[in-house]
């Protein structure tokens, strides 16, 4: 009998130590990837840019990111109006146009590099990265209509926008995406 009786109380306390430790194990598991998630949702990400480079004239070069947030970011180098860093914002349901003209303009489809042998010929570098599926395309010469109709399309948001000045910096800031 006093055996049986040690056996259940031994049962009893190695349970309630088990059980403790499993839900101790499991609430630290569960908040903690929960936060990272929150934080990481939180921290706005690229969605598209366009970038003009230069060349031997006076070829406008700026870079434009389109954040998932609503942010852009306009950076302005040489032969434009807006010279330095400069921020502005556009709604909600344009940056799901944004989503769905990549879809429609079947970006991923499109080559890396539209090539051309001309030395000073400029540039124009879009990037895409939605739902996690990043590409980026440079068009020297001779693009695909869709290609185009794309870089107009990036260009055409910023038409007209009011933009706020952030700083004189005309250097990209790639760790930030723009």
């Amino acid at each position: 009998m006093k055996q049986a009786v040690s056996l259940s109380i031994l049962f009893g306390l190695a349970l309630a130590l088990f059980g403790c430790k499993s839900s101790k194990e499991a609430t630290t598991t569960n908040s903690q990837p929960k936060a990272e998630l929150e934080q990481i949702q939180t921290e706005p990400q690229m969605l598209a840019s366009i970038n003009r480079t230069a060349c031997f004239g006076q070829c406008p070069m700026y870079k434009t990111t389109f954040f998932d947030n609503g942010e852009v970011r306009y950076v302005g180098k040489r032969f434009v109006e807006n010279i330095g860093t400069y921020k502005a914002l556009i709604s909600a349901e344009q940056v799901e146009e944004i989503a769905a003209k990549i879809k429609e303009f079947d970006y991923y489809s499109l080559d890396s590099l539209y090539p051309t042998p001309i030395s000073d010929f400029p540039s124009c570098i879009t990037e895409v990265n939605l739902d996690g599926n990043y590409k980026r395309v440079v068009n020297r010469q001779n693009p695909p209509r869709n290609l185009k109709a794309f870089e107009r399309y990036l260009d055409g948001l910023m038409e007209g926008r009011p933009l706020e000045k952030v700083s004189d910096e005309t250097l990209y800031d790639v760790e930030k995406g723009y």
